[in-house]
């Protein structure tokens, strides 16, 4: 029992310490704008990664404990990275370093093809959104145009 839980407070700095690492930097890019939401729905999100992280480390049995905790952590984030609707919240921060701030946020849901900047009244990353830029010109050349609504 003692093992699983070193294990398990290694899987919670690998899958809830590592990515609080890129909430920092989305917070930083906001620049004072909201980022509550976000920050909420993405920590809700890595939480539920870690109890799902928790089964498979329960299901692994070798050591060292890091090493296993890694393994499932690894396995976590494949799997969030594909689900849809959570992929694009987990990609989020990545893009933010990426860019140097806040990236374009685009959608091709429903057909939509439409992209805001970051000084949009409207801008937010959604489930929904699934691309992003760096520049809206790079948003212009893959054909997506401005949300205007």
């Amino acid at each position: 029992m003692r093992s699983f839980r070193r294990a398990s407070a290694w899987l919670a700095a690998f899958v809830i310490g590592l990515p609080a690492l890129g909430l920092v930097a989305v917070i930083v890019a906001l620049r004072g704008r909201s980022w509550v939401l976000f920050s909420v729905l993405y920590l809700v999100l890595f939480v539920l990664a870690y109890l799902a992280g928790l089964i498979l480390l329960a299901l692994l049995r070798f050591r060292p404990d890091w090493l296993r905790a890694l393994v499932a952590a690894v396995a976590v984030y494949a799997i969030v990275s594909v689900t849809p609707l959570v992929g694009t919240m987990s990609h989020y921060p990545y893009h933010v370093i990426r860019c140097g701030g806040l990236p374009v946020v685009a959608t091709g849901f429903a057909a939509a093809m439409s992209y805001n900047v970051p000084g949009d009244e409207d801008y937010a990353v959604t489930p929904f959104d699934g691309t992003f830029f760096c520049t809206e010109k790079e948003a212009k050349a893959a054909d997506y145009q401005h949300y205007d609504f």
